[in-house]
């Protein structure tokens, strides 16, 4: 039973599974010796079960939203860059309120960072979420290796 878990994080083994089966489909492969060995490694370098690893190459093939780490921290951080933005304008507004007057250049300075953070957002969402170009790109990679 051993070798059949020595995939499966720890803290996995023994969690509860509260899987729905007729969800899902199972899809079954044959890889040689050599082929498994060498996956099995890359997905164990990564911290990754085998079926975890598959589930992301067949996603990817398929067309599904993959979000990197990388990705995920820059959305994070543009995110709060832009929270931090809105903060700036809305006490310059409260500022310019009660003065009667308004500060031109740091209102000039928060509207260019919001514009950078948003076009940086907005590269990255479109990217992200452009359907038909991931179904594309995961069909090419499968072209790509196509045995005649």
């Amino acid at each position: 039973m051993a070798d059949l878990l020595g995939d499966v994080p720890a803290f996995k083994r023994n969690a509860p599974r509260h899987v729905n089966p007729d969800g899902y489909k199972i899809v079954s492969i044959r890889l040689r010796q050599a082929e498994f060995e060498s996956f099995s490694d890359q997905a164990q370098s990564l911290g990754l079960t085998h079926n975890l690893a598959m589930r992301i190459a067949v996603r990817r093939i398929a067309g599904f939203l993959e979000v990197d780490a990388e990705t995920r921290q820059l959305l994070r951080q543009v995110s709060s860059t832009i929270g931090d933005i809105s903060i700036n304008l809305s006490r310059l507004s409260r500022l310019a309120e009660r003065e009667g007057n308004v500060d031109m250049r740091k209102l000039d300075e928060q509207r260019r960072a919001f514009g950078r953070e948003f076009t940086l957002l907005d590269d990255r969402l479109q990217t992200l979420l452009n359907v038909s170009k991931r179904r594309i790109d995961g069909r090419t990679m499968l072209k790509d290796v196509s045995y005649p």
